[in-house]
């Protein structure tokens, strides 16, 4: 083969390479499992009201779900503030400690983590179709999903929040 078309051979297969990737001034992501990490990224710091950069994955069961923890969110602030909630190891929220609390004031507490913990399946189980997950690796794949959003949920929380981990013991990070 001749040295210019090795040449084109080798631009033309970095081109397709490259159409996979997303650049940013700090670094170049693939998607795929990649994706994942990006997206949990970005989702937490925009849910936190942290400058982020655009989802690289969208559509209505990302949006949706989003737009409803974006609303709920200055509900759960406080109470995870206060430690009255937490975050779970796989990406969800819990009651740590409900205090004196009545029941119906426990009851709308559970109501409010229902609906938090409905949203984030939906966004999460949408995240890893749309990473390219809908087949038989789907099951894998969510867990990795959820595993990797419970990790950003963690690293992008303030100091002093409770923290579960998968043993179900509670620590204050």
């Amino acid at each position: 083969m001749r040295p210019a078309r090795i040449l084109a051979l080798l631009v033309g297969i970095a081109a397709a390479s490259l159409a996979g990737c997303e650049s940013t001034p700090e670094r170049v992501f693939t998607y795929g499992a990649m994706g994942t990490v990006i997206q949990a990224e970005r989702l937490v710091a925009d849910v936190y009201g942290q400058a982020a950069d655009p989802l690289p994955y969208g559509g209505p069961d990302i949006d949706g779900p989003l737009a409803r923890m974006k609303v709920r969110w200055p509900d759960l602030l406080p109470l995870l503030e206060a430690g009255t909630l937490g975050l779970t190891d796989d990406g969800e929220i819990a009651i740590h400690e409900a205090g004196a609390r009545s029941r119906a004031e426990v009851r709308s507490l559970r109501k409010l983590i229902k609906s938090e913990n409905y949203d984030r399946s939906v966004l999460y189980r949408a995240m890893t179709g749309a990473i390219g997950h809908a087949d038989d690796t789907f099951q894998l794949m969510i867990d990795h999903t959820e595993d990797t959003f419970g990790r950003e949920w963690v690293k992008q929380a303030p100091q002093g929040w409770w923290v579960q981990d998968h043993k179900g013991r509670w620590a204050q990070k």
